[in-house]
């Protein structure tokens, strides 16, 4: 399980690092994904509605909506740590 969940942080961290127009199809499955690993309901492989920004450290903070309507709060931290917080 750890494997996995690692695998997708690098996914992910990799995902973010290329241009968003290019992959935004690759990376709101990786979105998905991620929420999916970590434990939340996300109804479906895609998310959609992908806001990121990004701060001089090179922490990135992105929010998505899933398709069951719950939406995310995914905190990516220079180091690639991450955490996923539902929005209310």
């Amino acid at each position: 399980m750890k494997t996995l969940m690692l695998a997708a942080i690098i996914i992910i961290t990799l995902g973010f690092a290329l241009p968003s127009s290019a992959f935004a199809v690759h990376n709101a499955r990786d979105i998905a994904t991620a929420i999916v690993l970590r434990g939340q309901s996300c109804g479906g492989m895609t998310v959609s509605n992908i806001k990121e920004t990004s701060d001089k450290a090179g922490n990135r903070t992105v929010t998505a909506t899933c398709p069951n309507g719950q939406r995310y709060r995914i905190d990516v931290s220079h180091d690639g740590r991450m955490v996923i917080t539902p929005i209310h």
